[in-house]
């Protein structure tokens, strides 16, 4: 769906600087909320099914637990902590584009194993799908690009609720224009450095679970 409305599937080439590159048509907008609700439908079928299967139970439920004191000491971000009772949300917290007029829910639990990182997982994708249904069935009027400004030097910091977390950017710009320093810290980078803590003091058969509940990035611990 991302390759059919934005022409790549990574999104690349949509955004520029001064909004997007390209508009999207009515018809298109109408096509992704009717997709997108097809697949959350699926998923939501797919948590029923996993709700009633105890053997997938038996290795989530109690396993892999991050405390809500060790979260918020940690720092960690995104769904990990939010399974540990942290309800914090950039989206919330510092609303950005059009986030302060719509209306969504951050999922959070407080059990802080590997269910209750699924749960938030399958809930969060419940929450996109509503907004992408909001946002995409009543679009905005005016144009998607506006002029683009003359560039000056200076730094700037930016922070987005990404979906594994908030991630944030740092930019430096020279007197020409030039990026001179880019730095940036993606959710994954914080969140591994809680990994151990759900990891020890559980079997070694319990690691490759735990780790996929946290569905971290290894190329995001290269910033």
């Amino acid at each position: 769906m991302s390759c059919e409305a934005c022409r790549h599937r990574y999104l690349f080439g949509l955004t520029t600087p001064g909004g997007l590159a390209s508009d999207l048509s009515s018809e298109q907008c109408r096509h992704l909320v009717s997709a997108v609700r097809g697949i959350a439908g699926q998923l939501d079928g797919l948590h029923q099914m996993l709700l009633y299967s105890s053997s997938f139970l038996d290795r989530l439920e109690e396993v892999g637990i991050i405390t809500a004191e060790h979260a918020t000491s940690y720092g960690l971000v995104g769904p990990i902590a939010r399974a540990s009772g942290a309800a914090r949300d950039i989206r919330k917290i510092f609303p950005y584009a059009a986030y302060e007029g719509v209306d969504f829910t951050v999922p959070v639990e407080t059990q802080g194993d590997g269910y209750s990182r699924l749960r938030v997982f399958f809930q969060e994708a419940e929450q996109s799908a509503t907004i992408i249904g909001q946002v995409a069935s009543t679009p905005p009027g005016g144009p998607v690009l506006v002029e683009r400004p003359e560039w000056r030097a200076g730094v700037a910091l930016s922070t987005v609720e990404a979906p594994l977390g908030a991630a944030f950017h740092w930019l430096k710009l020279g007197d020409n224009g030039t990026v001179t320093r880019y730095r940036v810290t993606p959710p994954s980078f914080t969140n591994w450095h809680g990994f151990h803590l759900a990891a020890e003091n559980f079997a070694f058969q319990d690691f490759p679970i735990i780790l996929a509940s946290f569905g971290l990035s290894n190329a995001e611990c290269d910033q």
